[in-house]
């Protein structure tokens, strides 16, 4: 397996803990709100990564399985679904994905931030389906 497509899928599997937590329990574990600041941050540093590694891990698939070779994420996307390997669903949630990656970078206020925490979840199945894909697409 790809080191791009490994790393991805160990970023997802880290993720998907993280985005599964919800908020109460959260608070519940940690006991202190600054230490619940803290972890909201993380969380959404690291669908940040995971959404850049994603995005670059089917870049990759797509060289190798189609010769395609795009350079923007939206563009690499979506010829990953034109090529069949994501559902109309998916390939418009990985759109949104970016979209909420390259939001959170540039936010400011909590309002936004948090709507986009509440969508993490279904972000990480999303990422899980991926990653489960191009290991099988890659064998």
């Amino acid at each position: 397996m790809d080191a791009r497509i490994k790393a991805f899928q160990e970023a997802t599997d880290g993720f998907t803990y993280l985005a599964r937590l919800g908020l109460a329990e959260l608070r519940q574990i940690l006991g202190d709100e600054r230490l619940v600041d803290g972890m909201q941050n993380g969380r959404a540093q690291k669908f940040e990564y995971t959404t850049e590694l994603c995005w670059k891990a089917i870049k990759f698939f797509l060289k190798e399985k189609e010769g395609v070779d795009e350079a923007s994420p939206k563009k690499i996307i979506k010829a990953y679904y034109l090529g069949g390997y994501a559902t109309e669903d998916d390939y418009l949630l990985l759109l949104e994905a970016v979209d909420d990656r390259n939001r959170i970078s540039h936010i400011y206020d909590a309002e936004t931030f948090n709507k986009i925490l509440v969508r993490l979840p279904g972000y990480a199945a999303l990422f899980a389906r991926v990653s489960a894909q191009l290991i099988k697409g890659s064998e």
